[in-house]
């Protein structure tokens, strides 16, 4: 229900032109292409494990995914979270039970 709630909000202020998807198979790839369009996302984790900088996993929760690390053996989706107003975390790729991501495209 979040890519409806997003729609809403922004239609009600004004914002058209876009749509919001969930994506219940979310890639990498994906990941990559809406970060580097410059276009943030939630993403939505059951079971979601500990991430850099936490002492407790994720567990099921819903964060912004604002970056990513590709790297040779292992990619991380770099988080941010309303747990703590500032820092952004890190959490490896596939980290989780299961995940939805939300996007919004023009």
């Amino acid at each position: 229900m979040i890519d409806n709630g997003i729609e809403t909000v922004c239609n009600n202020h004004g914002y058209t032109n876009f749509d919001a998807v969930t994506d219940s198979t979310m890639s990498m790839s994906e990941v990559m292409t809406e970060i580097n369009a410059n276009r943030p996302f939630t993403v939505s984790m059951t079971y979601g494990g500990i991430a850099s900088g936490n002492t407790q996993p994720y567990g099921n929760h819903t964060v912004t995914c604002v970056g990513y690390a590709d790297g040779t053996t292992t990619d991380a989706l770099y988080l941010h979270d309303t747990w703590d107003g500032n820092f952004v975390h890190g959490i490896t790729f596939g980290n989780w039970g299961s995940v939805v991501a939300t996007w919004v495209r023009p």
